[in-house]
């Protein structure tokens, strides 16, 4: 949850939490709430482990439920007892951010919990062990981790080999002779002397395409899901599935027609991102703008943000065994596109940053370095560049578009990102209402009404989280990012921390001190 400075601003934190529980009647995701009126609950180490596995969270003792109003406790106890669980009860022990504050001149409990880095996950109560022990925060409770889910938390501890796992019935006679010469082809002529000379046995070995030393290696996972004829003959479900609804929830229409198109999309990598991106072109429009070069098509999504999401769906997705069984997904509704893939963000990545700055964490590393030299068919440009940068494409394109950067949502379990479509809007008034900042800086309109004037009026008097900048201006916290980013680079904004992505960080106007 967005968190206000501690000390001066703790206790306007506790009242913007109250405030929301009110509203709300209930507890939120981001926020837990107990009694506590007679000791520190049992179950306030699995919120704890929760809110540490998620994107951290608040928890306050001493407020009844339903009306969130103040009950009598023993505030320096509860304090003291909670700060030992965490410490003595969690693995690894938690360091919560532990005071006192007040709800209508009663004293409260607070502690502040963070989520913990990548490579600490998943938190877990030390007497139900790892497998019983682990939970994360699901709307207004917690739940216990599934077996796949601590899969994926672990394998953020180190480097996944899923990739390069040995099929052992898939066989070099397997592989695609059109993929295979085009990728030897860039490789000696764009890897040097290293593998300029090396036999194209060698090189498929060297680049974890196959495996073995036989006449007939074997491939690997990678070398087959990117140069294979047909790798669903081993795999049926390591594919593409693609589903135009024509609801914007997604149910069928009252003549009972369920899905405007809907089709499995097989093949190697690069030809399921080449016919992905037919599918949503078959079901998109397409308008026609004309320039000072001529006639422009432009497709309500564009072709580069389709592309970029879906290689990295594809690139990005868990291929542990336990996940065989699961498609990426491409789903379009009347009013967005949605892509997503099995397996959450891996690594330590700061996901407010995605589609800011180059970020990446490559779940598959070699799969990664071998799709920076294969083809999309009939494009003559490599699957991806492997350098963090498709994220970064894709907000580019879309903003160029008029359309909003994306919203990614990370569920351990599976990844989404989500692209909201909009109205044709001109060029010259695109960008200034899609709320984001245009492509050249130099061009930005500074009327009243601009997303960088309200995130001024906003910080005239406190710091606020980006977190908190986004809630109030109803965008989500990549645009906000975005926005300062740019006003930090014009000096206009500065952190309050060191480092910008620390859950503690504010934004405050340059040389105004609070």
């Amino acid at each position: 949850m967005p968190r206000e400075p501690i000390g001066t601003g703790l206790q306007s934190q506790v009242d913007h939490a109250v405030q929301r529980l009110r509203t709300a009647g209930t507890d939120l995701q981001s926020i837990e709430v107990k009694s506590a009126a007679g000791g520190l609950p049992k179950s306030i180490a699995e919120s704890v482990s929760a809110f540490a596995n998620a994107r951290g969270g608040l928890v306050l003792l001493g407020l009844s439920d339903g009306d969130f109003l103040p009950v009598t406790i023993n505030a320096k106890k509860l304090a003291a007892d909670l700060a030992s669980v965490c410490a003595n009860e969690l693995e690894p022990p938690i360091r919560a951010e532990i005071d006192i504050a007040e709800v209508d001149g009663q004293p409260v409990v607070l502690a502040a919990v963070d989520e913990l880095p990548a490579g600490l996950k998943p938190c877990h109560l030390k007497s139900k062990r790892l497998e019983g022990g682990s939970y994360i925060r699901t709307h207004d409770g917690d739940r216990r981790l599934s077996f796949y889910e601590i899969h994926i938390l672990m394998s953020g501890r180190g480097q996944p080999l899923d990739d390069i796992a040995v099929v052992d019935e898939a066989k070099r006679s397997d592989l695609d002779e059109t993929l295979v010469s085009a990728l030897l082809n860039r490789i000696r002529s764009r890897r040097g002397s290293a593998l300029a000379d090396r036999n194209d046995d060698d090189i498929l070995r060297i680049l974890s395409v196959t495996a073995g030393e036989e006449s007939e290696p074997s491939l690997t996972l990678a070398g087959l899901l990117s140069l294979g004829r047909y790798p669903q003959q081993f795999f049926p479900q390591l594919n593409v599935t693609f589903v135009a609804f024509p609801t914007v929830t997604g149910r069928p229409m009252r003549d009972g027609t369920r899905f405007l198109d809907n089709v499995p999309i097989d093949g190697p990598i690069p030809t399921m991102i080449a016919e992905a991106q037919a599918a949503v072109q078959r079901n998109t429009t397409r308008r026609a703008e004309v320039t000072g070069d001529g006639r422009l098509d432009l497709w309500e999504y564009p072709d580069e943000a389709v592309r970029e999401t879906v290689v990295n769906a594809l690139l990005h997705r868990d291929y542990h065994p336990s996940a065989h069984g699961a498609q990426v997904r491409i789903e379009l509704y009347p009013d967005r596109l949605e892509v997503v893939n099995p397996g959450g963000l891996h690594g330590q990545l700061n996901r407010d940053l995605l589609f800011t700055m180059p970020v990446t964490s490559s779940r598959n590393s070699r799969l990664a370095k071998l799709l920076e030299d294969i083809e999309i068919p009939h494009t003559n440009r490599a699957v991806c560049e492997n350098r963090g940068s498709g994220l970064l494409a894709v907000a580019a394109s879309l903003q160029d578009a008029g359309l909003d950067i994306p919203l990614l949502e990370d569920r351990i379990g599976d990844c989404s990102v989500t692209i909201r479509s909009r109205p044709y809007l001109p060029n010259n008034n695109a960008r200034a209402s899609s709320g984001l900042p245009p492509s050249s800086l130099g061009r930005h309109r500074d009327d009243s009404k601009s997303t960088r004037n309200q995130i001024t009026e906003l910080l005239v008097d406190n710091p606020l989280s980006t977190g908190r900048l986004a809630e109030k201006l109803g965008i989500s916290r990549q645009s906000v990012l975005k926005w300062l980013k740019i006003m930090e680079e014009n000096g206009e904004v500065e952190p309050t921390e060191a480092t910008p992505q620390s859950p503690r960080n504010r934004w405050r106007l340059r040389n105004r001190k609070t």
